[in-house]
C-alpha cells in the first residue's frame, strides 16, 4: 500500500470516530457539529473514491449516513435508579 492509501484510510476512519462520538456532544452544539462533520465529510468522501475506487465511495457513504442518522445506542442501565421505599 503506498502511503497515500493509508493516510486517506486514516482520515476516513478519524471521520467515523468523530462522527461515533457526536451523540456525546451537549445539545445546543450537536447541531453544529453535524454540519461540520457533513461539511468535512463530502470532501473525504470524495477523496476515499478518487483514492480507493467507486465501491469503497458507496460504501463509505453507506456507512456516513448509517453513522449519521442512527447514532450509536449507549449499552446498559444508565437512567436513574428507581426511588426506594
Amino acid at each position: 500500500m503506498t502511503p497515500t492509501l493509508l493516510i486517506t484510510l486514516g482520515v476516513a476512519l478519524g471521520w467515523l470516530v468523530l462522527a461515533c462520538l457526536l451523540p456525546r456532544v451537549k445539545e445546543p452544539h450537536r447541531q453544529r457539529g453535524l454540519w461540520a462533520l457533513i461539511g468535512v465529510g463530502v470532501p473525504i468522501l470524495g477523496w476515499l473514491t478518487l483514492n480507493w475506487g467507486p465501491m469503497a465511495g458507496v460504501l463509505g457513504f453507506a456507512v456516513g449516513l448509517a453513522i449519521l442518522f442512527h447514532p450509536p445506542k449507549r449499552h446498559g442501565g444508565g437512567g436513574a435508579l428507581p426511588p426506594l421505599g
